[in-house]
């Protein structure tokens, strides 16, 4: 059961995907249909906390923090423009801002 649950956890994120654009976050957490965020109600990306007895099993993900407080799960943490991590997320949304 443990192996069949890491397989789909990697399936999951693998398929996923996250852009970070102008006009947005656009995410798209395999097997729900992509979600654009307006990039003005963008704070920033955070990491999740690895809980539980297996943490160490589980693949690395993030959330997404507006501005209003509320979190939106992601579950990759990589775009082809910025780069891997939550810290070269925030730089490309903050590159962005900057621009527009």
């Amino acid at each position: 059961m443990i192996a069949g649950a890491f397989i789909a956890s990697f399936v999951f994120v693998r398929m996923s995907t996250l852009r970070i654009t102008g006009r947005g976050v656009e995410i798209r957490n395999y097997p729900q249909a992509t979600r654009t965020i307006p990039l003005s109600d963008v704070d920033k990306f955070v990491e999740t906390e690895r809980v539980g007895n297996m943490s160490f099993l589980r693949p690395h993900t993030a959330a997404l923090v507006l501005v209003d407080g509320s979190r939106v799960p992601v579950r990759c943490v990589g775009d082809p423009e910025a780069g891997a991590g939550v810290d070269a997320l925030n730089d490309r949304v903050a590159l962005l801002r900057r621009r527009n």
